[in-house]
This record gives C-alpha cells, structure tokens and sequence, in this order.
C-alpha cells in the first residue's frame, strides 16, 4: 500500500515539474485554489448568520429538564 501512494506522489511531481508545461499547470492549479478559496468564504459567509439564527430558535425549544439549575439566557 504505501509503495502505491509514494507512486502516485512520484507521478504527482513528475506531473507538475514537468520541464515543458508543468509551469503552467502550477499556475492553473494556483488559479482554482483561490477561486475555491473564494466560493468557500463566500458560503460560509452567507452560513454563518442563518446557523446563528437557528440556534437562537432552537434554544428557547430546550426542555427545561436539559439545563443545569440555569435557564437559557434570553436573546
């Protein structure tokens, strides 16, 4: 098994050390990490204030029997 990942990492290498067009695949590589980068701050931007307001809602839902001598806060 690890003969076959130090393989794949030898033709990972190869691949984006190629003398030719390794260069250019670096950068395309780079390109589409930013651009992931992006869409994934730009989802958990928009998901963080939705989770937050659910977890108000949920909240005053608990059964009082789920907390310890303090009940919830009020938000």
């Amino acid at each position: 098994m690890t003969t076959l990942i130090f393989v794949g990492i030898g033709a990972a290498l190869m691949y984006f050390f190629d003398p030719d067009s390794g260069r250019s695949r670096r950068v395309r590589l780079c390109d589409r990490c930013k651009s992931a980068t992006k869409k994934f701050q730009g989802s958990a931007r928009t998901s963080a204030p939705d989770l937050s307001n659910r977890t108000r809602g949920v909240i005053p839902e608990t059964p009082a029997e789920a907390w310890d001598d303090q009940p919830p806060k009020k938000f």
